[in-house]
């Protein structure tokens, strides 16, 4: 959609910029009003406006305090939290702003609440002072606005708060899940590895000096090791020009597509990220609906929020149907993205008009849904590194001591 950028007059003999979507020029004015925002230049957006107002310039990402200093998700529902319970006690919006700036969860905060209240004193709406900051996400910023717009500010806040802890919950449980067997397997090579390249081959020299032959299971490792002795630095060039190449890949866009496709079809893992994506798809967008953001404008903030890129194509595809006349439910279950139940709901709920209240059904029965498939994979994935690790150790200290017991 166009990009438009404007100055207004903050009211203080200031003027401040922004940026706004919409269809035409004469649709962006009519924007701006509906804000309660009169601008005195309105034009075509450029790359350096862009770039100017979102702080995303050379001189203000080198300059900006907030730059350097990572914004934890957590931090951000919390301030939201903390300000929709300030905003509905009786307290002004500049008043909780100052409250959070004076006991704020970290220093990155303080310092982009700040930045917000000095842009809403100059008569920025809130907004978009938030929008000026990749912590808060997209999807915040145009409800927020909404929000504003409606006067319904608390409310829409807790929202926000509430649909990115949901967001944040299921992907520190996926995460969490394969935390564990990854680090255990990763340590059990380690150790291998030590006893094969270190503890064996001084064992092997002392055997050889008793004139002794070493078990045939001992060899083994010491052939292994060997192996690795002779060839380790061809194997290391060859997984690193694979990683290179896998990462050059994975930065190449039709690349990252094709590995986030095929991340789906991976057994169970892919079943957790179509369940994870739908569950997140499901829960924003009846938010937004909710909020009254309009269906289009909605698709267009949730290409945003997904990190799975087939996820990001497949949203961006069917916002372009619906513009050409499609319907939600064809677009999405086209690419076969999401889980055909969301599909089939979401088709009855635009028939029926209750869209918002049967995607909050979908995403609750898909995040309880995806902690059973946690579970699962945690179920199957524990013991088959357990088995694994017991077999890889315990061959390599049964071979250590074979050997230990033939020099006696």
């Amino acid at each position: 959609m166009p990009r438009f950028a404007y100055t207004v007059n903050a009211g203080n003999g200031e003027r401040s910029t922004g940026v706004v979507e919409a269809a035409s020029l004469d649709a962006a004015r009519w924007a701006l009003l509906g804000r309660g925002v009169k601008p005195e230049r309105l034009q075509p957006a450029s790359d350096a406006d862009d770039d100017q107002i979102a702080g995303r310039g050379t001189r203000a990402f080198l300059f900006n305090p907030t730059t350097w200093r990572r914004i934890k998700s957590v931090h951000v529902e919390l301030t939201l939290r903390q300000l929709e319970v300030m905003l509905r006690s009786g307290l002004t919006l500049l008043s909780s702003i100052e409250t959070i700036i004076d006991q704020p969860p970290s220093r990155g905060v303080r310092a982009v609440y700040q930045q917000v209240r000095q842009r809403v004193e100059s008569g920025i709406p809130f907004a978009e002072a938030l929008s000026e900051h990749t912590c808060f996400p997209k999807s915040v910023t145009a409800m927020v606005g909404l929000g504003e717009a409606s006067g319904n500010l608390e409310e829409v806040l807790l929202r926000c708060a509430e649909t990115m802890e949901s967001a944040r919950r299921n992907r520190t449980a996926v995460l969490t899940a394969l935390f564990y067997p990854s680090f255990t397997f990763l340590f059990a090579i380690g150790v291998s590895v030590y006893m094969v390249l270190a503890v064996i081959p001084p064992m092997k020299t002392a055997l050889e000096a008793l004139g002794r032959r070493l078990p045939a299971m001992t060899q083994s490792l010491i052939d292994v090791a060997n192996f690795f002795t002779d060839y380790g630095a061809i194997i290391l060039v060859v997984l690193l020009t694979l990683g290179l190449m896998l990462l050059g890949f994975w930065l190449w866009p039709p690349g990252r597509l094709a590995l986030d496709r095929f991340q789906l079809r991976v057994p169970l893992v892919g079943t957790i990220v179509r369940c994870s994506g739908t569950a997140l798809f499901s829960r924003l967008l009846s938010t937004l609906l909710n909020s009254g953001i309009p269906l289009v404008d909605s698709l267009r903030i949730l290409t945003t929020i997904h990190r799975n890129r087939y996820f990001v194509q497949v949203v961006d595809d069917t916002r372009n149907l619906i513009l050409q006349g499609g319907s939600l439910a064809a677009g999405i279950g086209k690419g076969k993205a999401y889980t055909p139940m969301m599909v089939r709901m979401v088709g009855v709920g635009e028939t029926t008009g209750n869209l918002e209240e049967t995607l909050l059904n979908v995403a609750e029965f898909h995040e309880e849904r995806l902690q059973t498939l946690i579970k699962q994979l945690s179920a199957v994935l524990e013991p088959a590194i357990v088995l694994i690790v017991g077999l890889l150790v315990g061959y390599v200290y049964l071979a250590f001591f074979v050997a230990l017991y033939g020099a006696v």
